[in-house]
């Protein structure tokens, strides 16, 4: 927009540039006109010269006219183009700003969206921790029952290998005391 309005103002100047030209070219048309109308006074000219010089000015004039009329419609042009430019850029923008209005929903409703997942999950993970509570306490409870377990097996198994030397020695006292009846009798 910058480089057209650069050009614009080229072109303004130019166009006042001309402006001016034609002001001169009519201040001298003007003049001509005036040497003329004092010429015609000094001297008595025909009809016919008379009638040249005001179609030759004529011609000078509608010349002036013609690139007036030209460069009205060069600008005219430009300037059309640049109003199209312009309502195709306003509609651009209402585009792009739709789409910005229909991103930002999307992305708040995704957050939403995410916030009641995170929730949920938030949920899950407490009743999940509760739960791996209760199972350590269960599994403490289960290693203090395996704990006293093993002490109770092992005061069994120590009752039981007391036993044993019990009834090893009673034999061996059974097992003595037969040797002693065996050597009492024959004594």
């Amino acid at each position: 927009m910058v480089r057209e309005r650069d050009e614009w103002e080229k072109y303004r100047d130019w166009l006042l540039r001309h402006v001016k030209n034609f002001e001169k070219s009519k201040a001298a048309f003007d003049e001509g006109k005036a040497k003329f109308e004092t010429e015609k006074k000094a001297e008595e000219w025909s009809r016919e010269g008379l009638k040249s010089k005001l179609r030759a000015s004529e011609e000078l004039l509608s010349k002036e006219c013609a690139e007036w009329k030209v460069i009205c419609a060069k600008d005219n042009e430009r300037m059309y183009a640049g109003r199209t430019k312009i309502t195709e850029l306003e509609g651009q923008v209402s585009d792009l700003k739709k789409k910005m209005e229909d991103a930002q929903a999307a992305k708040e409703q995704v957050e939403a969206e995410l916030r009641a997942t995170i929730s949920s999950k938030d949920k899950d993970l407490v009743a999940k921790d509760v739960e791996i509570a209760e199972l350590k306490r269960r599994l403490q409870e289960q290693v203090e029952k395996s704990e006293s377990f093993e002490a109770e097996r092992s005061k069994a198994a120590i009752a039981e290998e007391a036993k044993q030397k019990a009834e090893e020695a009673r034999a061996i006292s059974a097992s003595a005391l037969n040797v002693a009846q065996n050597n009492y009798s024959e004594v």
